[in-house]
């Protein structure tokens, strides 16, 4: 029964003149003929990242990241650079390109990563002691004797 309607319909829309449009001839002139909005790449700003300033330490041990909390710190029974604040978690990860200010760390801190912190089983350093050059590539800082 709704074969019927559907064909009586088409056939009384042929009658009276009026064309349906055909969904696979069809075309939006309209829309066709309007600018587009701007391409997303077209859109982004344009913005220089700032570079962060150096020294660090970086994380050069075989881990894909590396924590060092409070209780850490506690445990080697150093004292906090913030005596109020206590001691921080470092993180160094992808997220931070595995590098953490040198000026976060007190003096006791930076000596026990540079020298006492080493990779089981190689021996290596766990961490250096980075900045940027002339031309904005990270090297190792060397002590000047």
């Amino acid at each position: 029964m709704a074969e019927t309607t559907a064909a009586q319909k088409k056939a009384a829309a042929a009658e009276s003149g009026v064309e349906r449009p055909d969904a696979t001839k069809s075309r939006n002139v309209l829309t066709e003929n309007m600018p587009q909005p701007p391409r997303v790449a077209g859109r982004r700003r344009r913005v220089e990242r700032k570079q962060r300033q150096g020294p660090f330490v970086k994380y050069v041990g075989a881990a894909s990241h590396r924590v060092i909390r409070p209780s850490d710190w506690g445990s080697l029974a150093f004292t906090p650079k913030d005596a109020k604040a206590g001691h921080q978690t470092f993180e160094w990860s992808p997220k931070n390109d595995y590098l953490v200010e040198s000026d976060q760390f007190t003096d006791e801190q930076l000596d026990y990563l540079l020298i006492d912190d080493v990779q089981s089983g190689s021996g290596a350093h766990s961490f250096l002691e980075v900045d940027y050059d002339e031309d904005g590539q990270l090297v190792q800082v060397l002590e000047d004797e």
